[in-house]
């Protein structure tokens, strides 16, 4: 299985909280793939030059972007992105921009999204886990 972690999922692995550390790590060791995208990495910097840690939350981070692999918001996840924005508009569903966009990604590649926000579960063909509670 392949994995998009959400920024309240790598949030809590970046401070190691369980039981999604714990989970991610097991499952890492019996091959299971997890990824960030583009704009959940924007987001965490966001999180850490707003944060009154920042020198420790950046060294989190650094640690973190050193074991995930970063997928881009390329071409092809921007019009995957476009048809989602356009699909939760025509059923009345926005969600924020950039959970679009980490959709997108996740959906152009059949990725599993590991997040904690319900308003995933509005995004047609989009798998979802939430590993926090």
């Amino acid at each position: 299985m392949f994995y998009l972690i959400d920024t309240n999922h790598a949030s809590a692995f970046m401070s190691d909280q369980q039981p999604v550390t714990d989970r991610i790590t097991a499952q890492a060791n019996l091959g299971e793939r997890f990824f960030l995208s583009m704009p959940t990495v924007g987001e965490l910097y966001f999180a850490v030059f707003s944060s009154k840690r920042q020198q420790q939350n950046m060294l989190n981070l650094r640690r973190l972007l050193e074991r995930i692999a970063v997928l881009p918001f390329d071409t092809s996840t921007a019009r995957e992105y476009g048809r989602i924005r356009a699909e939760l508009k025509a059923k009345g569903r926005p969600i924020p921009g950039v959970d679009a966009q980490i959709a997108a990604v996740a959906r152009v590649r059949n990725l599993t999204v590991l997040t904690a926000d319900r308003h995933f579960d509005y995004i047609d063909g989009l798998a979802v886990e939430n590993w926090l509670s």
